[in-house]
């Protein structure tokens, strides 16, 4: 396979595909790595490097189908490197603004480099096809069963189409996978430690005039219009912003700390809920974050140091076996934002959906149920637990809760209306559960409940 150059974006988002198809690692470290590795000095070019990579896998069924109608040489028999330039020529002929004539001449172009001419033509000639029908490119056929149709229509595998269509019917499945499919908006939160929402805003404005105040959070502003590097912002700099999702944001509100608590953060990552758990708490009271990767928590860290936070103490450890050593009845709150499947931010990380197998949802739940059932040893009599995921799937959310109570009768579901901002309550449902979906709310899926430790 000839070699890629590295100056040009649109190579490195065709090694990095080459790369994901070969094994299905997550995408965004396989891009990450690619663009360090690469010479694109241009924040342009990275960004359309990242745009390209992310289309294509966000699309990737409905791609293969438009381009399978214009080849007589089937894409699995094509050699990596043609197949996923198809893809990305594709990619860029249906879902973007790029010229065609570009579109081509660049895929082209990347062919030149040590392939023959018949290679050349043949990719040449598909991609004309298919910019010949830019306006009016082919659909799947409705008639074929709901399961095929949307899994080519909207690119998802079948099984979980197949799950999606026995909960939710076929005409509010449709508006979940467009949903997945669409582009999420950058929503950050106000440091409340330094600055209001209102002041950050209006401070906002002057550079993003489309940013808007959340609907659900207090604290939350999208920036619609910003096409930029959040990092770029003298807000972000200065420490008056974290990017975090609206979802992710009530779920602090719903762990809802007090003043000097002890705080459990036992899946911290880099920090987005941990931070906001330390602004609820005026930088009072400590929070123990836990993480099993160190680069995690060095984000972490250097995040509450931008924001002035220094009420978090950071420990790299398995936290099912760290917090043995703490004793029972320690921590006056527990968040567990547990590891899951992920199928609530498929917007983010369209590879997700190529990832995950029917089975996760036997293994995921098993460890769910057994982080919390450890943890939920070391909550204070009257303390409470918050359980939180970012996914749809019930073996996840309701029937872990379902299976930890069962067992576990000294704890109940508490009422989250009182801990929640008022315009978020509508989010509960009749069992006392969060529960936000990007395709009815505009967010992203999240699941969250809260369990209170009799006294």
């Amino acid at each position: 396979m000839p070699k890629l150059p590295r100056r040009n974006p649109r190579a490195m988002a065709l090694k990095t595909l080459i790369r994901w198809e070969r094994g299905k690692p997550l995408l965004d470290e396989i891009l990450a790595e690619v663009l360090t590795k690469s010479v694109l000095p241009d924040p342009r070019d990275r960004a359309l490097c990242g745009e390209l990579v992310n289309g294509v896998v966000r699309h990737l069924y409905y791609l293969d189908y438009v381009i399978s109608r214009f080849s007589e040489e089937p894409l699995e028999k094509m050699d990596p490197q043609v197949r996923n330039l198809l893809r990305l020529s594709a990619y860029q002929l249906l879902f973007t603004r790029i010229p065609e004539r570009a579109a081509v001449a660049e895929a082209v172009k990347l062919l030149k480099r040590g392939r023959g001419k018949w290679i050349i033509s043949f990719v040449n000639a598909v991609l004309r096809k298919i910019a010949a029908k830019r306006q009016n490119p082919p659909e799947p056929p409705r008639e074929m069963n709901p399961v095929a149709y949307l899994s080519v229509r909207y690119s998802y595998p079948e099984w979980l189409v197949e799950r999606w269509l026995a909960r939710f019917g076929e005409e509010e499945t449709e508006r979940l996978l467009a949903a997945g499919n669409e582009k999420p908006p950058l929503v950050v939160r106000a440091n409340t430690l330094r600055v209001t929402r209102d002041q950050l805003l209006l401070y906002l404005k002057s550079e993003i005039p489309e940013a808007e105040p959340t609907r659900y959070s207090p604290d939350g502003i999208i920036l619609h219009g910003f096409r930029g590097h959040v990092t770029n912002l003298r807000a972000f700099r200065v420490g008056w912003l974290q990017v975090q999702d609206e979802s992710s944001q009530l779920v602090s509100y719903l762990v809802s700390p007090r003043p000097g608590e002890k705080i459990l953060d036992a899946c911290a990552g880099v920090g987005g809920k941990t931070t906001h758990l330390a602004q609820l708490l005026r930088n009072t009271g400590h929070i123990y974050a836990y993480d099993l990767y160190e680069w995690r928590l060095k984000r972490l860290r250097e995040n509450a140091e931008r924001l002035g936070i220094t009420n978090v103490e950071t420990i790299t450890a398995d936290v099912t076996e760290a917090v043995k050593a703490l004793g029972g009845n320690f921590f006056d709150r527990i968040l567990i934002d547990a590891p899951c499947t992920g199928t609530g931010v498929i917007r983010r990380h369209p590879d997700i959906k190529w990832a995950r197998k029917p089975e996760d949802l036997v293994k995921v739940p098993e460890k769910q149920l057994a982080l919390l059932e450890s943890l939920s040893e070391t909550l204070k009599k009257g303390g409470l637990l918050v359980y939180a995921t970012c996914s749809l799937e019930p073996e996840e959310n309701e029937e872990v809760i379902q299976q930890f109570l069962a067992r576990h009768p000294e704890f109940e579901i508490d009422d989250p209306r009182k801990a929640l901002p008022e315009a978020a309550r509508e989010l509960i449902d009749e069992n006392g559960f969060l529960h936000t979906y990007p395709h009815r709310h505009g967010l992203d899926g999240f699941f969250g409940v809260r369990l209170k430790k009799r006294s």
